[in-house]
C-alpha cells in the first residue's frame, strides 16, 4: 500500500471515529444503523482495511453525514486532534527507541503521559504541586496516578505515606491511568470512600511501626479495575477522545 492510499485511509479512520464518537454511538449500534458487520467498522477505524465507496456510502449515511466529509483532511483545531495528529510518530520513535538502544518506555519520567490524560480529561495541572496533581473547571482537584503495566502491575503513590499526606489524600477523587508501553489503554477515577480501605490500612502500619512514614506502599491494578469507574477506553484505531471530569 502506498503512502498516499494509507493516509486516505487514516484520514477516513479518524473520521468515522470523530464522527461517532460526537454522536455518543458503539461500534455495534454504527453497523446496525449502516447495514453492515460490525468488525468492518473495526477494521476501517483501525485503518487496516480498504473501504468500498459502496461501505463509504452506508456510513456516511448511518452518521448524517455527506461522503466528502469523511475524505476531506481536516485543519488541526483542538488539542485532542493535534494529539491524534502527534501519536503516530511518538509510536515511530517509541520502536526507534526500542530497536537501536532497547528502551521500552520513552514516556518513563510520566511528563507525556500527564499531558495524555489531561488533553483527554480536560484537567489542568498544578504547578509546583507535590505530585501530579491536577483540576477541573469548577476547582475541584484529583490526584493523578500512571502505570505501565509492561513493568509493574500496581500504582506508586507517596514515598512518605503519613496521617498528613493521607487527610490531603481523603479530599479528592484518583485519576488512574493504565499503560502498556507508551499506549494509553484505560483510565479510572475512584472516590475518596474507595480508597478508603488503603487509608485506614497505612494509617494503621504507620502507628504499627511507630510513627514512621511509609516508602511508596503501592495500589494494584486489579483492585483499582475492580472498584474504580472506568471514564475512558482506547478502542480500535488508537484514536483519541475527549471524556471530561467533572463532580
Amino acid at each position: 500500500m502506498s503512502d498516499k492510499q494509507q493516509f486516505v485511509l487514516e484520514t477516513i479512520a479518524v473520521n468515522i471515529f470523530t464522527a461517532r464518537k460526537e454522536r455518543g454511538i458503539t461500534q455495534e449500534e454504527l453497523a446496525f444503523k449502516a447495514g453492515i458487520d460490525r468488525t468492518y467498522i473495526g477494521y476501517v477505524e483501525n485503518s487496516k482495511h480498504n473501504i468500498t465507496l459502496g461501505m463509504l456510502i452506508k456510513i456516511a449515511s448511518a452518521l448524517d453525514l455527506e461522503i466528502i466529509d469523511l475524505l476531506q483532511h481536516k485543519e488541526i483545531k483542538t488539542d485532542i486532534e493535534q494529539l491524534n495528529e502527534l501519536f503516530p510518530y511518538i509510536r515511530k520513535y517509541q520502536k526507534l527507541a526500542e530497536d537501536s538502544n532497547g528502551i521500552n518506555d520513552i514516556f518513563q519520567d510520566n511528563g507525556g503521559k500527564l499531558l495524555q490524560v489531561l488533553l483527554i480529561t480536560g484537567l489542568k495541572d498544578i504547578p509546583g504541586r507535590e505530585g501530579n496533581d491536577a483540576v477541573d473547571s469548577e476547582g475541584n482537584e484529583y490526584e493523578l496516578k500512571s502505570v505501565n503495566i509492561n513493568l509493574t502491575k500496581s500504582f506508586s503513590t507517596h514515598h512518605h505515606m503519613n496521617p498528613t499526606i493521607i487527610a490531603k489524600y481523603r479530599k479528592v477523587d484518583w485519576i488512574f491511568a493504565v499503560y502498556e508501553g507508551i499506549e494509553l489503554i484505560e483510565i479510572y477515577r475512584l472516590t475518596p470512600n474507595d480508597l478508603e480501605y488503603y487509608y485506614n490500612k497505612w494509617e494503621d502500619k504507620w502507628k504499627t511501626d511507630g510513627d514512621k512514614d511509609i516508602n511508596n506502599p503501592k495500589i494494584p491494578l486489579k483492585y483499582v479495575r475492580a472498584t474504580g469507574k472506568l471514564i475512558y477506553q482506547m478502542e480500535n484505531g488508537n484514536i483519541f477522545y475527549e471524556v471530561k471530569i467533572m463532580k
